[in-house]
């Protein structure tokens, strides 16, 4: 009886400074990158776009159903988003915001925050790579569309960072 909670107690210790969990793959291959802070694998989504606002212009879409953006998004424009020229395409009457969201396996707990443009390239020297994500955001009359994706981070995979304790999850 004592040798079976022996074995219990055995199990999942660390032996040799050895782990008992298999390694962890590498999320990706190490890439061979001149400029970190270069986007690469650029995805714009105009054509996207122009089917939407075609869509709405031939009555296939109601206005309401693309006019819908998040409350949390609502705030980040007003709170994060980072200012452009271009107007509205739905009311015309405000120029649109973009909002700037990272996410990837090496940034850990830090994937799904919004960024500023300045955080971008301090991000790209600490870390080997992770997707931005640029929204477009009306904060009048809600429109909002993925304006484009990129990546960018210096290639060298990482360990991603661990989440402090005092912080939230």
């Amino acid at each position: 009886m004592s040798s079976s909670r022996v074995k219990q107690g055995i199990q999942g210790t660390r032996v040799g400074g050895m782990s008992s969990e298999p390694p962890r793959p590498i999320p990706y291959p190490a890439e061979d990158v001149a400029d970190p802070v270069r986007p690469r694998h650029v995805l714009d989504y105009v054509l996207a776009r122009r089917s939407v606002l075609e869509r709405i212009k031939h009555d296939a879409l109601l206005r309401e159903q693309v006019c819908d953006a998040d409350p949390y998004l609502l705030r980040a424009a007003k709170h994060h988003g980072e200012q452009t020229e271009r107007m509205c395409p739905m009311c015309a009457k405000n120029e649109l915001v973009h909002v700037t969201y990272t996410f990837g396996d090496d940034l850990g707990f830090l994937s799904g925050q919004v960024r500023s443009s300045e955080e971008l390239s301090e991000l790209a020297y600490e870390f080997g790579h992770f997707r931005v994500y640029v929204v477009e955001v009306c904060r009048d009359c809600g429109w909002n569309h993925l304006h484009m994706s990129y990546v960018l981070g210096d290639g060298a995979p990482r360990t991603p960072p661990r989440m402090p304790k005092d912080v939230l999850k």
